[in-house]
């Protein structure tokens, strides 16, 4: 059905979290107004797709949705009365199959329709709000280490006004940050100016030269000698909250994980962990001693290490 929301996402009933997000991430590149310049059914789909999605990401909205279709969506709804006069089965319960419909729910959020939705005058009618402006989706590139510290980015608006915004600590590649009021201009109708609309910044986190990110946890590669991967050593570790001494245990081997618990990504009150991994790394120059003192170390190998490497 087209009035569906998850058939507007084309997804199923039972997609998790994260398929929707995939999902409409997908469909509003396709359909977005700027990728498709003076099409209007384009934009026409992107304002559906979003209205879809605004629903389906939400838990609450979506558990009503599943519950009570598009009337558990509108202003005021009250689900215990609902779900009362359904046991009842009082004639209030049949409007929950056919009373509102999408076009309801898609012209309270996007100003195009006579229902009073998400932002209207409530359960059972009333004004339409005037059109908001169209929310404006940024591109933004963020150095690692801004987006792992956190930023403040300035815009202008304007020739003269500008304005500050504040990236969290913990950023990451696909994140969006939401600016109220900073978007499209509403224009003029006969309820009156509407709001303007939003700013949208997706944000894109470019690599870093030595640290890599996996979640919360941030890994680093530190080279060590073979005498401190036979003996073991305390060596210093740089992270990006400063320095931090490690003890390495002796006959450690390359690809050997140190953790520096709490020391990773910072993101709201979590925080990840910092990861060592070492590389043990044999002697740049090779003369008679260093051959010498390598083949006194074979003696300390008590079996084949490529014993088992068959495949």
């Amino acid at each position: 059905m087209k009035d569906d929301l998850y058939g507007i996402l084309g997804v199923s009933k039972k997609a998790d979290a994260a398929t929707i997000k995939k999902a409409y991430r997908k469909l509003a590149r396709e359909n977005h107004p700027d990728v498709n310049p003076g099409d209007a059914a384009a934009e026409e789909r992107f304002k559906r797709i979003s209205a879809a999605f605004d629903v389906l990401s939400d838990p609450k909205k979506r558990k009503l949705y599943d519950e009570f279709g598009f009337d558990g969506l509108r202003e005021g709804f009250d689900a215990k009365r609902a779900r009362a006069a359904r046991r009842r089965g009082s004639a209030t319960s049949a409007s929950f199959e056919g009373g509102a419909s999408f076009e309801d729910i898609f012209g309270s959020m996007f100003g195009g329709g006579a229902g009073p939705g998400f932002g209207g005058a409530g359960f059972g009618g009333g004004a339409v709000n005037p059109l908001k402006g169209r929310d404006n989706v940024m591109p933004i590139d963020l150095e690692f280490m801004r987006a792992l510290k956190g930023t403040e980015l300035t815009f202008s608006e304007g020739e003269t006004k500008t304005f500050t915004v504040r990236v969290p600590e913990g950023t990451d590649t696909g994140d969006r940050l939401r600016i109220k009021g900073k978007g499209g201009a509403a224009p003029r109708t006969r309820q009156g100016k509407g709001e303007r609309g939003d700013l949208l910044l997706e944000f894109k986190v470019g690599p870093h030269p030595k640290l890599r990110r996996e979640g919360l946890d941030l890994y680093l590669d530190v080279p060590i000698t073979v005498p401190e991967a036979v003996c073991g050593a305390s060596i210093s570790v740089p992270t990006p909250w400063g320095d931090y001494t490690v003890k390495v245990p002796e006959g450690v081997n390359s690809g050997a994980k140190l953790r520096l618990k709490g020391q990773g990504v910072k993101r709201g009150t979590q925080q990840g962990n910092f990861y060592v991994v070492l590389q043990v790394h044999t002697p740049d120059r090779i003369d008679d001693a260093t051959r010498k003192a390598a083949t006194q170390l074979a003696g300390g190998y008590s079996k084949d290490v490529r014993a088992g490497l068959q495949l």
